[in-house]
């Protein structure tokens, strides 16, 4: 490894940059894999981690092991917010008979509790004027 004159190693802009987007790319599949539940951002960060480790190569066709790590748990991630949409949608289709059964129970749930019924939501509707 070759020193400057600062008796520091010689490292390009590039070799920095492509170390940062590895990094950002672990960071943001960890982000997506905790927030799996959560299907957006686990998709979002996910995609966001995938991209940043196939950019962190440069014109190289080598990843660093941060790179490797980021782009597998970012597939991980979106297969994970995928599997959680698709869980989610076939949970409403059974337990309530599909979307409209769901809002109905919701409405129901909320006037239990005393939330106004969704038509006087309009409060411009209830003036007399």
């Amino acid at each position: 490894m070759e020193y400057n004159q600062y008796n520091a190693p010689n490292t390009s802009y590039i070799e920095k940059r492509s170390q940062s987007m590895a990094i950002a790319s672990l960071a943001l599949a960890i982000a997506g894999m905790v927030l799996g539940c959560c299907v957006y951002p686990a998709i979002i960060f996910g995609s966001l981690a995938i991209i940043l480790a196939l950019l962190s190569r440069g014109g190289e066709m080598k990843t660093n092991s941060y790179a490797k790590a980021g782009l597998i748990l970012g597939i991980i991630a979106i297969v994970f917010g995928i599997l959680f949409l698709v869980y989610s949608l076939v949970v409403v289709c059974i337990e309530f008979g599909g979307f409209e059964g769901y809002m109905n129970y919701i409405e129901d749930l909320m006037e239990e509790i005393g939330y106004p019924a969704s038509d006087s939501y309009n409060w411009y509707q209830n003036m007399n004027l």
